[in-house]
């Protein structure tokens, strides 16, 4: 896997981004692996448990798909677009820090299935590369 890295954050060129720091990856059966950035779960921290909603349960974009909780602060992970949750990683219940430990392979999130063919809210690596430069310039 190649990366673009930024100071001590990694962001995988394999996949899309999201302006609130998750990634999305479409896969060859069309549905889409999602989780959380490396800048993330760096902010996050310790990633302590991982809240799933339903499975076959349909989201709007933007509504909340999960809520991952890190010892100090909550996020919640919005549906990247219209979507149904076909599939939660439940390794995540027992084990949470894989969020951490590998925030690109073991630790993603859930698998999605798109409702509709809008991915506008979908940043490239390069344009997420330059918001988290943008964001670090600003600490």
């Amino acid at each position: 896997m190649d990366f673009i890295k930024i100071d001590n954050y990694e962001i995988a060129t394999d996949r899309s981004y999201l302006t609130s720091h998750e990634w999305v990856k479409e896969l060859p059966d069309g549905t889409w692996m999602m989780g959380i950035s490396d800048y993330a779960q760096k902010m996050l921290r310790e990633i302590s448990y991982v809240q799933f909603e339903d499975v076959n349960e349909d989201f709007d974009a933007k509504d909340v798909i999960v809520v991952v909780e890190a010892l100090k602060a909550t996020g919640d992970i919005y549906a990247p677009f219209d979507c149904t949750l076909i599939e939660v990683n439940e390794v995540l219940e027992d084990s949470p820090e894989l969020v951490t430990d590998s925030p690109y392979e073991k630790g993603y999130l859930i698998k999605i299935k798109p409702r509709s063919d809008d991915r506008s809210s979908l940043l490239s690596p390069q344009k997420y590369a330059d918001l988290v430069t943008d964001e670090l310039a600003e600490f």
